[in-house]
């Protein structure tokens, strides 16, 4: 998602503009961001941009307990400056120690909101994303998905747990 803004570098400090954005497709590290849908508003600082975004999207993804295919509302908003790595007037290139630690404008002037969009997606992602609330998950034994009624397998006993079980004591009431 990229935008050519030269002439916007050009303004004086103050000065807004705004962006319509509209991507079909941002690939995250296990989930894809669809339908990215909404506006940023540009601000001219004395350093380069001060960029808001506010958009919509859909995670394509998987449930964190049956694995089966999801698509989630999610709002990304976020708000960064993004500061050229040359002068927009003479074409030097600009040496800050500032740009190291932000997003940058690079030497073709084109502002990437990849990046950041990717970023503040991931972050706005449920931890564990789930396929509906009450999803009972896969069997540890056998695999089987839980929310498609009990699976065959039997429970197993396992001997780890024996040892524990020895100790639970027999009188359950009062201490």
């Amino acid at each position: 998602m990229r935008f050519r803004v030269s002439q916007e570098l050009r303004q004086p400090v103050g000065t807004e503009f705004t962006l319509e954005l509209r991507e079909r497709s941002l690939l995250l590290d296990d989930a894809a961001v669809t339908d990215v849908q909404g506006d940023a508003s540009l601000l001219r600082t004395d350093r380069g941009l001060l960029v808001t975004l506010r958009a919509a999207a859909r995670l394509k993804g998987a449930c964190s307990r049956c694995l089966a295919p999801l698509e989630l509302p999610i709002e990304i908003d976020f708000q960064e400056e993004f500061i050229p790595v040359v002068d927009p007037v003479s074409g030097t290139h600009i040496a800050s120690d500032e740009a190291e630690d932000s997003f940058v404008i690079d030497a073709d002037l084109m502002l990437d909101l990849g990046e950041a969009l990717r970023q503040y997606a991931l972050m706005s992602m449920p931890g564990k994303p789930l396929c509906r609330p009450d999803c009972a998950g896969l069997c540890p034994n056998c695999g089987a998905n839980l929310n498609e009624g009990p699976c065959a397998c039997q429970a197993q006993d396992e001997g780890r747990w024996r040892a524990l079980a020895a100790l639970k004591p027999k009188d359950e009431e009062g201490s």
